[in-house]
Formats: structure tokens, sequence, C-alpha cells
């Protein structure tokens, strides 16, 4: 008798065991199901002709568009987007596959991703036609792994060579291509600099050497102004307007190709590199940067000039 309770009790225990193990294992991991799939993507999508997408998460909105042979943010503002993370999101957009559901449980979202502060949905375009939509979760564990979610459906899909990073960005304002101008080095014939009292004007001849009346300019200060605006780049951004009767704290007039105009206004009451607001003719765009920033161009009239020896 007391074998067959011991036998009872061992049974019992390895029951309570089992139980246990499938409490612990179930939704847990990217792939607690090993449900098959029929469907690689939610939809097919030639890259070539996609020419619209939207991205919407945490209450923000942003849809980037091919405007002519380049992308571009058409909404909130309308500015260049940066053409390399299009190229990226395009080329996973064609080439993810799904490779299995991980949970149907609608209360384990949360644990993926699925909330309303991390979801991002998806709307991709072709010719101008809506294709299709999906919701983008968490970052799997495995390299270039995301779990992804149809719209109105409790499964969650785990998909390969979906790089969440290249369609999930930290800020809407990531999207954007940081650079302002790029101004040939040849093409600048002048720099203007306004401030309170000061204001002069750098001169540039055919050999690049640079001129503030008859004095000769520092060369190295010269090369790094020409080397700036060859690739003039932001820190930030700021969607606004500003008024045409604010006065600049600081303003800067290139005469390149054209006439570009480059007015910072100080914004707030920090005394420790506090923050401007960059308005530059010809954009609609306004620029959100540092004091170090507006250093970098505005160059006094002691700065450029060399240094007298004693």
């Amino acid at each position: 008798m007391k074998d067959n309770k011991s036998y009872y009790l061992l049974g019992g225990i390895l029951v309570v065991l089992i139980i246990i193990a499938y409490l612990v294992t179930s939704e847990r991991g990217p792939k607690t199901s090993t449900e098959k799939i029929k469907e690689e993507q939610f939809f097919k999508v030639d890259s070539a002709l996609v020419d619209k997408v939207d991205f919407e998460r945490n209450g923000a909105k942003i849809t980037l568009a091919k405007v002519g042979p380049v992308w571009r943010e058409i909404y909130p503002n309308d500015y260049m987007a940066n053409q390399n993370f299009i190229s990226q999101m395009l080329s996973h957009l064609k080439n993810y596959k799904l490779s299995n559901v991980v949970s149907e449980n609608p209360e384990m979202k949360d644990k993926y991703g699925f909330n309303d502060t991390n979801v991002t949905k998806i709307t991709v375009y072709q010719t101008g036609n809506v294709i299709g939509s999906f919701l983008i979760g968490n970052a799997a564990s495995g390299p270039s792994q995301t779990f992804l979610k149809k719209i109105d459906d409790n499964k969650i899909y785990l998909a390969d060579n979906f790089l969440r990073n290249y369609f999930v960005k930290e800020s809407m304002f990531d999207w954007r291509d940081l650079q302002i101008v790029a101004l040939p080095k040849a093409s600048i014939k002048s720099i203007r600099f306004i401030h309170n009292d000061e204001d002069f004007t750098v001169t540039f001849d055919t050999t690049g050497q640079a001129f503030i009346d008859k004095d000769t300019v520092d060369k190295a200060q010269a090369e790094g102004l020409l080397n700036l605006l060859n690739n003039y780049n932001t820190q930030s951004f700021r969607d606004t307007t500003l008024g045409n009767d604010l006065k600049p704290n600081y303003k800067v007039i290139v005469n390149a190709d054209k006439v570009w105009e480059f007015e910072f206004f100080k914004v707030g009451t920090e005394e420790n590199n506090p923050k401007y607001l960059l308005r530059v003719s010809g954009l609609k765009q306004i620029f959100e940067v540092d004091e170090n920033f507006v250093k970098m161009l505005y160059k006094s009239k002691k700065e450029l000039l060399p240094k007298k020896e004693k």
C-alpha cells in the first residue's frame, strides 16, 4: 500500500510540475506558438511604385511622399526627407517575412509593444492608392526581427528582416534631412555679419582669399566658413512661424548662387548655451539650435582678422 501511495504521490507531483512548466513557458518567448502561417507578408509592395507612407505614433502623424525624384515630408510640414532612411525602410518593407504567430491572446499585446504609447501604425500607398496598413510593436531578440500585427486581429507575428529602427524613429523629426543648405565654395562671393552695432562684410576673390575692406581674413577662419556652408546641417526643428517684424539677434547674409539670409532669434531665458530659432530665406522650415551652433556661423571681426603679434 505504501508503494502505491508513493506512486500516486509522485504521479501527482509530476502532473503539478507539468502544469507549472506550461504556465511558465506559455506566452513567454518570441516563438511561443508553433502555428504555421500561409502568408509571408501582410501585403506585397513594389518599392519602385510606393509613393507615400503614413506613420502614426503616440498621437503624432507624419506623411512621407515621393515628390518628383525625391522623397519629402509633406505633413505636418514640407521639408526634405532623409533619402537614405527612405531607401532602408522601402527595402525592408519589400523583403520582410512573417515567421510565425507568437500570440493570439489580447492580454499579451502590451508585452509585445502594442500599447497606445509605443505602437506605430504604418499605411502604405502605391501609385496614389492605399495598399495596406499594419501595426509595429517591439523589436524582438533576434537580429532584424520585430513583432507585427494586423489592425483588427489579435494575432501577433514575428517578422524576419524587419528592423524596427528603419520604421520607428525616436522623434518624427528624425525622418527629415538635417541639411539646411549646401553652397559650393566657389559660388560664395561675400558674407555679411550683423549683430548689435557690428555690421561688416567678408568678400572672397576668385582664389578664395577673403578680405574685410583692405584687411586679409585669417585663412583658416575663411576656409572654415566655406566648409560649413558647403554642408550646413541643423541640430533640430521647430514647426512654427516667426513674424516679419521680429528683429534677429544675429544675422548672416551670404551672396552665393543667390542671396541667402540666416536669422537667429534667441528664445527662452537660459543663460548657459541658450536656444535659438533659425529662419533661412526661401525655406518654410524653422530650425532649432543652440548658441554654440550660432557661433559656428557668426564670427566677429576680431575673430576673423589675424591676431597681431605683440
